[in-house]
């Protein structure tokens, strides 16, 4: 729940104390739509295997500037093929991931756009225990117009509290921290963070979250890798 990267409908807004874009520190606002669908049923029973199919899209703005311009865009294609136990679920994936400049960021700060473009496959496993979960995950960039480094490791840990009386809902308290690793930064580690709260439906998993969110190390926006990042702010999410 703390990575960067969401499979729901989100809305941040922060401080970015350590910009990496050419508008400096400043406040930004970042959207996204995430969300994996379920495709095809391989195998039911005790173990079952499903092919799913997923997308994201990302889009970074400045709000301090006058005209509230996009920085930039990242997008994600991606197939996955999971394989559900009790408390673990195991998963292959392979995806498509670019990203673009803005044009209102173009004309300001006139620049080569990076051609990022990337065909990584992976695989990754989830394991709940009570009201904690931790995941990890391997990928490697088979085809990369970019020519960097292309293995990636990242962990994860979330933990989701007994529900409580709030707001006029049932409240699900939550912090979660996710660690993010890349063989194109020399493995250098980029931090974030959640806390906040989850209000879902009966079955756990529609919601609607409100946290505090915070992220530190290296830019999550593709078109700006090389640099390093650190923001402070609030999102709001909502997982369908």
């Amino acid at each position: 729940m703390a990575s960067s990267r969401a499979s729901a409908f989100v809305g941040r807004v922060f401080y970015a104390g350590k910009g990496e874009s050419g508008f400096g520190a400043e406040w930004e606002a970042e959207p996204g739509i995430g969300e994996v669908w379920p495709l095809l049923g391989l195998t039911r029973g005790k173990v079952p295997v499903t092919l799913h199919l997923g997308s994201e899209v990302y889009g970074r703005f400045s709000l301090g500037d006058q005209a509230s311009a996009l920085i930039s865009t990242d997008w994600h294609v991606n197939l996955m093929l999971t394989a559900d136990f009790p408390k673990l679920r195991l998963a292959l994936e392979a995806y498509h991931e670019s990203s673009h400049l803005g044009d209102e960021y173009e004309d300001r700060f006139p620049r080569n756009r990076i051609n990022w473009s990337r065909e990584i496959v992976g695989a990754w496993a989830q394991y709940r225990t009570g009201s904690l979960t931790l995941a990890g995950n391997l990928s490697y960039a088979a085809i990369d117009a970019a020519k960097l480094g292309r293995g990636a490791v990242a962990l994860a840990v979330d933990y989701e509290g007994k529900p409580t009386q709030s707001l006029g809902g049932r409240a699900h308290p939550v912090v979660a921290l996710h660690v993010d690793m890349q063989e194109y930064t020399d493995w250098k580690a980029t931090f974030s963070g959640r806390a906040g709260a989850r209000f879902v439906d009966g079955q756990g998993r529609r919601g609607f979250g409100l946290f505090l969110t915070w992220y530190d190390g290296m830019s999550s926006q593709r078109q700006f890798f090389f640099a390093k990042s650190r923001y402070v702010g609030v999102e709001v999410r909502f997982d369908l």
